[in-house]
């Protein structure tokens, strides 16, 4: 990845930038559509459409690095596109609909902290004490984000099993994210997107037919056709096309900056666009977590002298 470095980085950091807000207005743009399209539908749809989208790429990309994929291969981007879309993120929508939407947001962005612990027990990373202070001091600003909620009447059974579902989601898009790695590395990062989002939306079938409803399929596309496109093509091609290419031309903590903008960028959408207040919790906690992220970042500068 180094390599890639002095070659145009202006360019990858507008590619984040652009990542940063696709990510931060998902919460917003998708939470209205619950009433025309079930979460499940909604997930399917996304990485279908946009890894189909994403396709001429992935094949640009195979010609480029000369990349000649197997079976094995394939059924890697099965298990990965298993835990990125039926797992991550259609618990996360799902998430979206019992829970508050700038709370799914601030919780989500919070699963860089769980890379750097799934990378230590996954790939072996070092993992040093700053980087554990760094994720317990993340840990700490999730939970105050929250801690606002459990005592109001809407804390109850449904906006805590929302919650638990996003908290999962974030958890297996850390795991995805530690696992992507390897793949990705003889794959290709845009290679390994689009094939994890395909095989992912495929695998997504069987729980749709088993959902209920005569036409799994169906749904009022006509009702949420502007939000519907723009999820599609914005928030799911676009900012993961934006977002994997640029991890693999800048530093992995310059990458992961954009997680964790991503709550008051998207706290602020919320507010605007869905009336969703910002408590001082929020604030406290976006502050905390960006303060484990700079002890974490600091750890990384270190280690990418040597």
């Amino acid at each position: 990845m180094g390599q890639h470095q002095g070659r145009t980085p202006v360019r990858y950091i507008l590619y984040l930038v652009v990542a940063i807000l696709a990510f931060s207005s998902f919460e917003t743009v998708s939470k209205p559509t619950a009433a025309f399209i079930s979460p499940a539908q909604l997930t399917f749809y996304r990485f279908l459409i946009g890894g189909c989208m994403l396709l001429p790429f992935a094949r640009r990309q195979q010609k480029q690095q000369n990349i000649r994929l197997g079976a094995k291969d394939y059924l890697k981007f099965a298990g990965l596109g298993f835990c990125l879309v039926c797992v991550s993120l259609n618990l996360a929508q799902y998430g979206i609909t019992y829970a508050n939407a700038s709370m799914s947001a601030v919780i989500f962005s919070a699963n860089p902290l769980f890379t750097t612990l799934f990378a230590a027990l996954i790939l072996k990373e070092a993992i040093s004490w700053r980087k554990l202070l760094g994720l317990g001091i993340g840990i700490v600003g999730l939970v105050t984000t929250c801690l606002h909620l459990f005592g109001q009447e809407r804390a109850d059974g449904r906006f805590l099993f929302g919650i638990v579902l996003i908290v999962t989601g974030m958890l297996a898009f850390a795991l995805y994210t530690v696992c992507s790695k390897a793949v990705s590395g003889t794959c290709g990062s845009i290679v390994t997107i689009t094939w994890s989002s395909i095989l992912g939306a495929l695998l997504m079938i069987p729980i749709l037919v088993s959902g209920n409803g005569n036409n799994p399929f169906a749904f009022q596309l006509s009702a949420i056709v502007p939000e519907f496109l723009y999820l599609c093509l914005i928030g799911t091609a676009l900012a993961y096309y934006c977002y994997f290419d640029a991890i693999a031309h800048v530093s992995t903590g310059l990458g992961s900056m954009s997680f964790f903008i991503k709550p008051g960028l998207a706290s602020l959408l919320c507010a605007v666009v869905l009336g969703e207040p910002i408590t001082a919790n929020i604030i406290i906690g976006i502050i905390l977590i960006l303060c484990g992220l700079a002890v974490s970042l600091r750890t990384g500068k270190q280690k990418t002298k040597t």
